[in-house]
């Protein structure tokens, strides 16, 4: 009842034209890239009285399925996509689904180095299977016997496990006969993130045994390791972070979005004043440290994020 009563009261009160920094207002920066630079464009929250009744009664129709949509989440069991002479592992994750036969398009989590929890769990659920997706989300660390990943020398013997479970989970999706595996994307958190950016690398595949015709075809991306990717992402993608993420700084993902240049498929990148790493995870609350790095949840950053994420894959999914 208190997230039905916190939104609903964002709502009433975004019915006045607000433009603000921080809480509620001016939430982000958009980066968008034009010719050989990054532009910087102030985004404001002007909400109409209509608009805000439509907020209301979203908030009330999220509310209402919450429960049913936590108890709709079944585990499963996959393999990991092979590699030549190495065979996938056996991983689990959690599958949730919208009512109906479908086909319905498809999201593939991807958690933090600090593995799935609890609280990560519900947020994502709601934001998704109530728009109409599928969500799997992926345990990379529960067979395995991995309670954590964040140190370097650990990020860097996980990866290409975890790319391997990333099209586990696609191919897993595929032989699903309510899923429309043409629409089908990778979300992912910090660790997740630099994961996601990864596959959306379209060539990423070459190093594992997957069909030909498997593939994601958009990417979101929040807080990631912009400064651990690669080559520029194949499909449309959007990187969502805090401004004062001491983690995986948001300059570092600037600075990668610049040199990789405008030919291609869109990335987005919006950036949050004042937020921290882990903005979208309600076990940051209140902030603390993190294997020496200040994690904290941002209410208003992570609605804004759901709305962008949502409104990204209804627009390249469908």
């Amino acid at each position: 009842m208190r997230r039905l009563l916190r939104c609903c009261a964002r709502a009433g009160s975004a019915s006045e034209t607000r433009h603000k920094t921080g809480c509620g207002g001016a939430l982000g920066l958009r980066l968008s890239s034009f010719g050989d630079h990054v532009e910087e464009t102030p985004l404001r929250r002007v909400v109409t009285y209509p608009a805000a009744v439509a907020l209301v009664s979203w908030c009330i129709a999220s509310f209402a399925v919450a429960d049913a949509l936590a108890a709709s989440l079944e585990q499963v069991e996959f393999e990991s996509a092979s590699q030549p002479f190495i065979p996938g592992d056996r991983i689990q994750g959690l599958l949730a689904k919208p009512d109906g036969a479908g086909p319905f398009p498809a999201v593939v989590g991807l958690h933090g180095c600090d593995g799935m929890h609890e609280m990560t769990r519900p947020r994502l659920v709601d934001d998704l299977v109530a728009s109409g997706y599928v969500i799997l989300l992926v345990d990379s660390f529960a067979k395995r016997g991995i309670e954590q990943a964040c140190s370097y020398s650990a990020a860097m013997a996980i990866v290409l496990r975890r790319i391997s479970d990333a099209y586990g989970a696609l191919a897993f999706l595929a032989r699903q006969s309510f899923v429309d595996i043409r629409r089908v994307a990778a979300a992912g958190f910090s660790q997740g993130g630099g994961v996601t950016l990864l596959v959306a690398d379209t060539r990423s595949f070459e190093s594992f045994l997957v069909p030909s015709e498997l593939r994601f075809r958009a990417a979101v991306a929040f807080y990631p390791p912009c400064s651990a990717t690669g080559l520029r992402p194949g499909i449309p993608t959007l990187i969502l972070i805090g401004a004062v993420d001491d983690w995986t700084p948001s300059e570092d993902c600037a600075r990668k979005a610049v040199s990789w240049g405008t030919v291609g498929p869109p990335i987005e990148q919006v950036v949050y004043p004042g937020t921290h790493h882990g903005f979208y995870n309600p076990r940051f609350q209140p902030g603390r440290k993190l294997f020496g790095h200040w994690v904290e949840y941002n209410g208003d950053a992570a609605d804004d994020a759901s709305i962008r994420m949502r409104q990204f894959l209804n627009h390249h999914l469908n």
